[in-house]
């Protein structure tokens, strides 16, 4: 069984940091178990450190008064959350939830800038990350003010791995969670989205299985990502 410094050790996003680093990293390390549904941190609550998700997947988002949700990010293997409040003491602005069984790890603040001192490596993978985020949050702004939903679909589609590459044009991709969670992600209703993966299948564009995406013509769905349907 690995160590979760092994584990750590094995994460894309540690994979420049000195062996030496992570004793200093995880001091103090406390590993949680959360379900499916589970809440992992709350919107305006004071985490003690950055969380790592280490196996599982998790959404960020946030939820108006009347109960309506915008999926912000949505969380995989091996990614860090809770960065704004390690760097800056202010609440979580958003909302953290598990969508799959999730293990995570959360490294307190004196743990993680002692990291940071010991090796700039830890420090700038930090801060790519942080960069992406704000790319992503960009990009995200932009798809829901500027494309509608056929467009944003498409996007999301397309942008998803392949699990086969035997044909060119036909692939397979695999949803990362369920419709309806989907729905929060592009800004749109369940009944929405249901009608326009409809729409995109008679046109022989896409055959839907489940999560499962057949991709029967992927310059018809990237055309649909740029104009619409």
């Amino acid at each position: 069984m690995k160590t979760l410094e092994q584990a750590f050790q094995e994460l894309p996003l540690f994979a420049q940091v000195p062996a030496e680093v992570f004793p200093t990293l995880l001091n103090g390390a406390i590993e949680m178990t959360y379900k499916a549904k589970d809440i992992i941190i709350g919107e305006g609550e004071s985490p003690s450190g950055l969380y790592i998700l280490l196996s599982g997947t998790a959404k960020l988002y946030k939820s108006s008064p009347e109960g309506k949700e915008q999926t912000l990010f949505v969380l995989y293997d091996g990614e860090p959350f809770c960065l704004c409040s390690t760097f800056r003491k202010k609440p979580f602005p958003v909302t953290a939830a598990a969508l799959t069984t999730c293990k995570v790890v959360s490294i307190s603040k004196q743990s993680f800038f002692a990291a940071a001192e010991k090796d700039s490596a830890f420090l700038f993978s930090m801060l790519q990350k942080v960069s992406e985020r704000l790319r992503d949050a960009m990009e995200l702004v932009g798809t829901l003010s500027l494309q509608e939903v056929p467009q944003r679909i498409a996007t999301f589609i397309a942008k998803l791995e392949p699990q086969n590459s035997s044909q060119k044009n036909q692939q397979m991709v695999v949803l990362p969670m369920s419709h309806k969670e989907l729905a929060k992600v592009i800004g749109a209703t369940p009944e929405a989205l249901s009608r326009t993966l409809k729409r995109m299948s008679e046109k022989g564009m896409i055959a839907i299985e489940g999560r499962s995406v057949h991709i029967l013509d992927r310059k018809q769905l990237e055309h649909c990502a740029e104009m619409g349907l």
